[in-house]
């Protein structure tokens, strides 16, 4: 339960005021108090984040600066369960030898047991704050338990090491301690701010009294409108060694803008080349594509679909046709990437026709279906950068990828899409939607309708895969397509869902 006015044992966090979209349109403070850092709250701190930023009109340093919040929250409320811990152990934090004995077994016996609920009986505490000056914008996050003199000071040199590193795989190089995680997220957070255009010096940690504050320093205005995107000349050398689109295919998309152009005509000049007559019709007939009955012929794919549909499936069939040479079997996750990928594009092409948007559903599909593309590129280059980052955090998805992309090049895999896209000449809209399908809030209003599609159809994969929920998903996205209540987005995800494995039978 969620309470605003008063705190007791029930609540998971109490804020003040608690109509925080008034305060931040005023410019009063805000304070969110928590003792444990649960789903309910992410997402209310994320809402806080994006109408602050939206506020100032820097939207595109939302990533950033969530992602090194909900580090810096973890971090708090991880020092608060530490001294949870040695207080039941009858362990004094502060004597050396106990201090060893405490750390050998915390993070096994504290994240893996009831001290999480413990946390919520417990009288430590964290409270992230928001507070205007003349030129920034002050987050800050306090736990109620002294910082050691040895911990601040780790904390300290890493903040500082983290904006001289160049890139991510310096990083992997120099941690070598791992008794607490080795502060793997905070550098990498860190590093973010960096490539983002914080200033040295706009994250902090510091003692005051009995709390621990960490400030985040963002300024109302950067003095550059967004920092120069950069990329590595490996990925540059990359994307120019790919093959230029196939000429056949580009013959048959000029068919398919020719007016003049015919069925039969059209379906000629597929069919002169099976490999792509046999991708069609398996595209046509796939979960993939709308489709309102199977078809067993290029001309009878034709009719069905249409010229425009046409078109894009060879596109689609294209790109396909030139990862599989290049890429396939590369790394691991290929085949899993393009499995989500025409997932996303099944389930953006599906959100057309159900909200009376199918005048982009073409767009909206090979968008959807290519958003990715820079992903494999970026993982063909450098397959070793996925095993490392498992085996430091553990994790065995894709889902740290998001932040990692960031550190380790300075650009998003989106953006490495958009220059794919660019490269094959798939016209202004599709490479706009590549870059911005995953980031809404810095689309341009006019290509709202297609960016919104993408993001929703990516969310729902997200939840297939288990790397979202719903109250993470970004509120003017849900407004849009009138999805505010979660019982009716849970209801449009199952029917999609449904729909798609039954589809792809």
């Amino acid at each position: 339960m969620v309470n605003n006015n008063s705190e007791s044992e029930t609540v998971d966090y109490v804020i003040t005021p608690t109509d925080y979209k008034t305060a931040i349109k005023d410019g009063v403070d805000i304070s969110v108090r928590f003792k444990a850092f649960k789903p309910s709250l992410e997402g209310q701190i994320i809402k806080i984040i994006h109408r602050y930023l939206a506020k100032y009109d820097i939207l595109y340093i939302k990533d950033t600066v969530v992602a090194i919040t909900k580090e810096v929250i973890n971090n708090a409320i991880k020092a608060n369960l530490k001294r949870l811990y040695f207080d039941k152990k009858g362990l004094d934090i502060n004597n050396i030898a106990d201090y060893r004995e405490g750390m050998t077994n915390f993070k096994s016996e504290t994240f893996q047991s009831d001290f999480i609920d413990e946390l919520d009986r417990s009288t430590f505490k964290t409270m992230v704050t928001f507070k205007l000056d003349s030129e920034n914008l002050i987050l800050s996050v306090a736990n109620n338990v002294k910082i050691l003199d040895s911990e601040l000071k780790k904390v300290q040199t890493r903040i500082e090491k983290a904006y001289q590193y160049a890139d991510i795989s310096e990083v992997f190089d120099d941690i070598l301690d791992d008794s607490e995680g080795a502060g793997l997220g905070l550098i990498m957070s860190v590093m973010m701010m960096k490539n983002s255009g914080f200033k040295p010096g706009s994250y902090t940690i510091s003692q005051n009294g009995d709390n621990t504050v960490s400030k985040i320093s963002i300024p109302q205005k950067f003095t550059e409108e967004k920092v120069k995107e950069k990329i590595s000349d490996e990925i540059i050398n990359e994307i120019k060694e790919l093959p230029s689109f196939p000429e056949n295919i580009l013959q048959i998309k000029n068919l398919c803008n020719d007016p003049e152009s015919t069925v039969k005509k059209i379906a000629e000049h597929i069919s002169m080349d099976p490999g792509l007559a046999a991708s069609v019709l398996k595209l046509a007939n796939s979960a993939g594509y709308l489709s309102v009955q199977k078809v067993d012929t290029i001309e009878g794919a034709v009719v069905k679909i249409g010229f425009r549909g046409i078109k894009t499936l060879i596109t689609a069939s294209g790109v396909c046709s030139i990862m599989d040479g290049k890429y396939k079997n590369k790394f691991k996750q290929y085949d899993t990437i393009w499995k989500n990928s025409y997932k996303r594009a099944y389930y953006a092409q599906k959100l057309t026709s159900r909200y009376n948007l199918t005048k982009i559903n073409e767009i909206v599909y090979l968008a959807a279906l290519l958003i990715d593309i820079g992903k494999i590129v970026l993982l063909s280059v450098n397959p070793e950068l996925a095993v490392r980052i498992k085996n430091i955090t553990n994790n065995d998805d894709m889902e740290n990828f998001n932040i990692v992309e960031e550190m380790s090049l300075g650009v998003s895999f989106s953006y490495i899409g958009s220059l794919i896209s660019k490269k094959w000449n798939f016209g202004d809209t599709i490479t706009y939607a590549i870059a911005f399908g995953k980031k809404p809030y810095m689309a341009d209003p006019q290509y709202k309708a297609i960016i919104n599609t993408i993001y929703l159809a990516d969310c729902l994969v997200d939840l297939d895969n288990k790397r979202t929920r719903f109250n993470l998903i970004d509120e003017d996205v849900l407004s849009f397509f009138k999805l505010e209540d979660q019982e009716a987005f849970e209801k449009l995800y199952t029917l999609l869902n449904t729909t798609y494995n039954t589809d792809d039978k």
